[in-house]
């Protein structure tokens, strides 16, 4: 899989290809497409000889959220964006329930049109905060990628935000957020307003990205052997980001 430093390092006139949404570029090489940015963060990634791969590292290490339900059914996508986790997920067997979530109607234009999403996948267009809030479908696995270029939603510091996320869990469903904050204190207060709304918390930090991913259950996360055992078991067992992340979770005691 290429890494996301060659990626950027691609990102030049030489492989831009045009279709790209406002204020981002589309690019394509070395059999992959992908869309920065005009800050230069990759918005998507797709392998197009393997559209269910997960290009993203920081996606890779999310599913290791897949390993804590006992089961996953039902899953909700908050911030689609190119519908990378979909494509993946639906490449599951059995394929669980999916529903995706994405404020820009140009962002799943561009997943339709260059990013391999199924016209027949359901997405809902528009604010994950108000799509919650209406919403009344309960899952076992939520994915949180809600950035704004590099700028995560404000609403992670609000404790309304795990609230309303914890109404939407099955029994033993698990939340992967994905979170890039600017400061110790920053993280502090994601996972302050986490932990008035989840037992489970648990995170890891990726040091080449600079990204740090949550992982949240109501209950106390799964302990490691039975995680452990669950990836041996898993198709994620040879994933080196997802041995990666549980290897390097630590969880945060209320």
């Amino acid at each position: 899989m290429i890494s996301f430093g060659d990626l950027l390092a691609l990102s030049t006139p030489d492989f831009e290809v045009p279709g790209a949404v406002p204020d981002c570029r589309l690019f394509e090489a070395h059999g992959y497409r992908w869309l920065c940015s005009s800050a230069g963060a990759i918005q998507t990634a797709l392998c197009l000889k393997d559209p269910a791969a997960l290009v993203l590292p920081n996606h890779r290490a999310m599913m290791l959220a897949a390993l804590l339900p006992e089961q996953v059914s039902a899953v909700l996508d908050l911030g689609c964006g190119g519908g990378g986790f979909l494509r993946h997920l639906r490449a599951w067997s059995p394929a669980p329930r999916l529903s995706g979530v994405e404020m820009s109607g140009e962002m799943l234009h561009a997943a339709r049109e260059h990013f391999a999403l199924p016209p027949e996948q359901l997405i809902h267009v528009g604010d994950a905060m108000d799509f919650l809030g209406r919403d009344r479908a309960h899952y076992d696995l939520v994915l949180c990628d809600l950035f704004n270029d590099r700028t995560p939603p404000q609403a992670l510091r609000d404790e309304l935000f795990f609230a309303t996320l914890a109404r939407r869990l099955n029994a033993g469903g698990a939340i992967a957020l994905n979170t890039l904050p600017e400061s110790a204190a920053a993280l502090v207060d994601i996972v302050n307003a986490a932990q008035q709304h989840f037992a489970g918390v648990g995170i890891v930090q990726m040091t080449e990205l600079g990204n740090v991913l949550l992982f949240l259950q109501e209950e106390p996360l799964v302990d490691t052997p039975t995680l452990e055992n669950r990836l041996a078991q898993s198709a994620y067992k040879k994933d080196c980001e997802v041995t990666q992340a549980l290897s390097a979770l630590r969880r945060i005691p209320r």
